[in-house]
């Protein structure tokens, strides 16, 4: 029995704390990947791409960020009714949702053209971002289930 042993349930609140932090050190690098590539690979060049990279690089940075902030203990986030009961939990969701657009956009420019731009081939640098994203969205997955399991009502057994 877990709840009977108190190193084991002690533990618990720390899980989804290193899931976080796991996945906004995911997303650090993400944005690192993207703004390396927004200047070494010269997409600043590219219209419109370029400012996707840009834009990509600092979205990871801000997701990251709220994901190790104190979010809880914002008198203004406290007070919202669904955001104050899991504001971590709604910034994984849209971490995902972010990291999914992301993949989605560069299989779209793999396959065709995406605002016509075609990417060639998969660089290192390439597959480290497809990697980062895909282990990031993995982590924030995780945190969610973790997450949904937390906020279940105690009576409800499944």
């Amino acid at each position: 029995m877990v709840a009977a042993n108190p190193d084991l349930a002690a533990t618990r609140p720390l899980a989804p704390a290193v899931l976080r932090g796991l996945a906004a050190l995911l997303l650090f690098g993400v944005g690192a990947v993207h703004l390396y590539e927004y200047f070494a690979d010269y997409y600043r060049v590219v219209p419109i791409i370029g400012d996707l990279f840009a834009a990509n690089f600092a979205s990871a940075v801000v997701l990251g960020l709220a994901l190790i902030a104190p979010l809880g203990s914002l008198p203004l986030v406290r007070s919202l009714p669904l955001l104050g009961r899991a504001p971590h939990a709604l910034v994984a969701l849209g971490g995902i949702v972010f990291l999914l657009g992301t993949i989605i956009g560069l299989i779209l420019s793999e396959q065709g053209t995406l605002f016509g731009f075609h990417e060639y081939g998969y660089r290192a640098t390439v597959w480290l971002a497809l990697a980062l994203e895909a282990a990031a969205a993995v982590v924030l997955a995780a945190y969610l289930a973790l997450e949904a399991r937390r906020m279940r009502p105690s009576g409800t057994h499944h």
